[in-house]
């Protein structure tokens, strides 16, 4: 389980919040002609090499692209962190075989 924040809602959540518009498929519905399409915000994400969605309600929204944005930044500071590491492990061998 990821670590809450004191309001109790998740610090980081791995996906992204985008806009989804689609037609609902009433007949009669303004949607149908294709012009003015229903659009819903939403979380997506993948699990076991499937793309899911998960509906925001208008009052999660902010907290969501936050945490959405967090979870990008901690994972590019590790990815940073790891590639600083990869280049001192790298210049150290080198210096070894250097000196031989």
């Amino acid at each position: 389980m990821a670590p809450n924040s004191p309001g109790g809602f998740p610090r980081k959540i791995r996906g992204s919040v985008v806009v989804q518009r689609r037609r609902c498929g009433k007949r009669s519905c303004r949607c149908a002609e294709g012009e003015r399409l229903h659009e819903s915000t939403v979380l997506s994400y993948s699990e076991g090499g499937r793309n899911r969605t998960v509906m925001l309600a208008p009052e999660e929204i902010a907290k969501v692209r936050a945490a959405v944005e967090r979870y990008r930044a901690a994972r590019s500071d590790v990815e940073a962190e790891g590639n600083a590491g990869l280049a001192a492990l790298l210049a150290r061998r080198a210096d070894t075989h250097r000196s031989r």
